[in-house]
C-alpha cells in the first residue's frame, strides 16, 4: 500500500537524502522508512502550465498502483520532475519510472 506525501515538513525531510535515483526527466531522494513505502511528488512550474503539472501527476499515480509490485518496498521518496517530463508518452514514462524504481531498490 502507497502512502502519499503530503505535508510539508515530510517534503523539507528530503533535503538530507543520502541516497538517490536520476533519469533523463526525474530525479527522486531516497529515505530509509520503517512504516512501508511512501511517495511524494513535485513538479515544477517550469514543467509547464497547471493542466500539463496536474495530468502529469495523475499518470504518476495511475503508473504506482498498476506498478505496484517494481515499487521498492519500505523507503521514503520523492519524484521530482524535469522539464520535457510532461512531454513523455505513456511508454516513455512507463520506461522511466521502471528504470527509477529499479535504481531505489
Amino acid at each position: 500500500m502507497i502512502r502519499w506525501i503530503k505535508a510539508h515538513q515530510e517534503y523539507m525531510d528530503f533535503t538530507s537524502a543520502a541516497r538517490s535515483s536520476r533519469t533523463s526527466h526525474f530525479y527522486a531522494p531516497i529515505l530509509a522508512s520503517v512504516d512501508g513505502l511512501a511517495l511524494g511528488i513535485t513538479i515544477s512550474k517550469k514543467v509547464g502550465n497547471a493542466v500539463l503539472r496536474n495530468r502529469l501527476k495523475r499518470r504518476i499515480k495511475a503508473w504506482c498502483r498498476m506498478n505496484d509490485s517494481k515499487l521498492p518496498p519500505a523507503c521514503r521518496m520523492n519524484l521530482i520532475a524535469r522539464r520535457g517530463s510532461a512531454l513523455l508518452s505513456w511508454d516513455e514514462l512507463a520506461t522511466e519510472l521502471t528504470a527509477l524504481m529499479e535504481q531505489a531498490r
